[in-house]
Formats: structure tokens, C-alpha cells, sequence
């Protein structure tokens, strides 16, 4: 969730918990709650410790009687609806500082690399970012090659792909010497090797998830713009993949 709308979703939020005097814990208000626990949950990710605290926010009394009356009652639940607009400041502020970075460079990648995979980098969906530029480089690179084969007419993919696609006897060899060759050959098929499993969650929790994320972005735009570069004349176009 983009950072800006997140700020909005929240300020909403908080605007609806006054309004519907959710301090006095009105009908309504196990929704507000849910709703509000969801933008901590895709602005801020799982594991930020503004979602834990809002988790542990008590709205109840702890200890009562028969003989507790009822203001006691909604005394804890406005204490406890105070205690969580004040994590939604907190949490807008830190949204705050997220939205001050700087814009990322669409003109720095592939163009069509960047129109698969815009929305999820301005959603903020890192872990995102790094699963799909490597299904769809490696989905480019088999189309263009002419979807190379195994020896039972399976579908290469993965390392052999890329070992196959820039081998010195392919049509689609990056490089004009040998080490150049060889250069570009394993980097396309360490690129496939480290991100084939990649781990969406565990990329999305990383306190450098987007530095991740755009590295390899800018990685599978290399691949693409050298393949587009040295054989732009025989590609053969893909179809369109969503």
C-alpha cells in the first residue's frame, strides 16, 4: 500500500472513530478496529511493532465486579480508542517519513519490465517486486529465444534456460568475446538460481526490502535491455502476460 494512501485510509479512520463515537464503543466499532488493523497491516507489514501494540490496546476492564458500574466500563473502552488513534499518529508519521523518499526512476528500467511490475512499486509490494520481474524476465527471455526445448520437448526453464539462451552456439550469445560471453551467461543463470524460490514474505519483512527489490529490478532490466540491444532484429515478441 502506497504510503500516501495509507496516510489517508488512517486519517479516515480516526475521523470515523470520533464521529461514530466508537469512544463509547457504538455498533460498529469490531469493524473499525479490523479495518484499522489491516492499513497497519499492508502499509507497515506484520512484524512492525506499531501492529503488536495495537494488538495488546485493551478496551475492556481487566478486573470487575457485579458491582462496577457502568461508566467504568466505558471509561476503559475510551481509553482504549484514545490509545489507538494514538498509534494511528504514530503510525502516519512513520508513513510520513516512507513517503519522503525519492520517487523511483521509471525511465532507469525496461519499459516493458516497468509496465508489468508499476503498480506493485508504487503499492510498495517489495517482496512482490523481486518474484515477479524474475517470472517475467525469464518468461521474456524463453519467448524471444523461440521457447527452447529439452531433449523430451519440455520447456527449459530456471538455470537451463539461461544456459541454453546464451550459450556460445546460440543465436541470442550476449557479448562479443569469449569472457564476455561466458560473463553474461552466468549472470543470467546465477539471476535464476537466486531468485527462482524467492520468498515474498521474507523479502516484504527485510528492513532494505525495497533497495532489494529495485536491485533486481534493475538486474532483469539489464538482461532485457542487452537482449534488446545486440538482437532487437530477430526476437520473437511475447504475448502479452496478464
Amino acid at each position: 500500500m502506497r504510503p500516501a494512501v495509507a496516510i489517508a485510509e488512517l486519517e479516515k479512520l480516526k475521523v470515523d472513530a470520533a464521529e461514530a463515537d466508537y469512544f463509547g464503543r457504538k455498533p460498529g466499532f469490531d469493524s473499525w478496529k479490523a479495518r484499522t488493523r489491516a492499513v497497519f497491516v499492508r502499509a507497515l507489514g506484520s512484524d512492525n511493532n506499531l501492529v503488536d501494540r495495537f494488538d495488546k490496546v485493551r478496551y475492556s476492564l481487566g478486573v470487575f465486579t457485579d458491582l462496577t458500574p457502568d461508566a467504568a466500563f466505558q471509561e476503559a473502552t475510551r481509553r482504549g480508542v484514545r490509545k489507538a488513534c494514538e498509534l494511528i499518529d504514530a503510525a502516519i508519521w512513520e508513513l510520513g517519513l516512507t513517503g519522503g523518499d525519492e520517487p523511483v526512476d521509471e525511465h532507469a528500467y525496461d519499459p516493458e519490465l516497468w509496465a508489468y511490475i508499476k503498480t506493485e512499486v508504487e503499492d510498495g509490494e517489495w517482496g512482490k517486486v523481486a518474484s515477479q520481474t524474475a517470472i517475467f524476465v525469464e518468461n521474456h527471455v524463453r519467448t524471444w529465444a523461440g521457447n527452447p526445448q529439452d531433449r523430451n520437448d519440455n520447456n527449459l526453464v530456471g538455470k537451463a534456460l539461461y544456459l541454453k539462451v546464451f550459450d556460445d552456439a546460440s543465436d541470442y550469445r550476449l557479448g562479443r568475446q569469449a569472457s564476455e560471453r561466458e560473463g553474461w551467461r552466468y549472470l543470467g543463470m546465477g539471476f535464476a538460481q537466486a531468485l527462482s524460490n524467492v520468498d515474498r514474505h521474507r523479502i516484504q519483512t527485510r528492513d532494505d526490502a525495497k533497495r532489494y527489490a529495485l536491485g533486481v529490478l534493475g538486474l532483469g532490466s539489464l538482461l532485457l535491455t542487452q537482449l534488446r540491444y545486440e538482437h532487437g532484429d530477430i526476437l520473437h515478441e511475447p504475448a502479452e502476460q496478464r
